[in-house]
């Protein structure tokens, strides 16, 4: 994980939260992903590699936990810390909608 070698508080969450695809891997997970497949759908044009080594950093950080599900297949669950992300993602889409929407269009 990149840093910018700053240590103020918006650029320490910066450098967990912010980093390429995160967000759209931290909606998948708020959204009820739990498998490493569910996460790829929800994030098609990312590789699986990439992905992976987010999670692992994300792990790292706090802010996702891997578990042994029941069928044996590894799941990622959000952390007190993840879930604390929820109206960071939620307001972005917000902002999105409201200000990005033209170049969507």
């Amino acid at each position: 994980m990149k840093g910018y070698g700053q240590f103020c508080p918006v650029a320490k969450a910066a450098e967990i939260a912010a980093e390429r695809w995160t967000p759209l891997v931290l909606r998948e997970l708020l959204a009820g992903s739990v498998h490493f497949g569910d996460l790829r759908r929800g994030v098609p044009l990312m590789s699986p590699s990439l992905l992976s080594r987010r999670l692992k950093d994300l792990e790292q950080a706090g802010v996702v936990e891997r578990r042994d599900g029941d069928d044996g297949r590894p799941e990622y669950h959000l952390t007190e810390a993840g879930h604390e992300l929820r109206p960071l993602v939620e307001h972005l889409g917000q902002w999105g909608q409201r200000w990005a929407r033209k170049r969507i269009e």
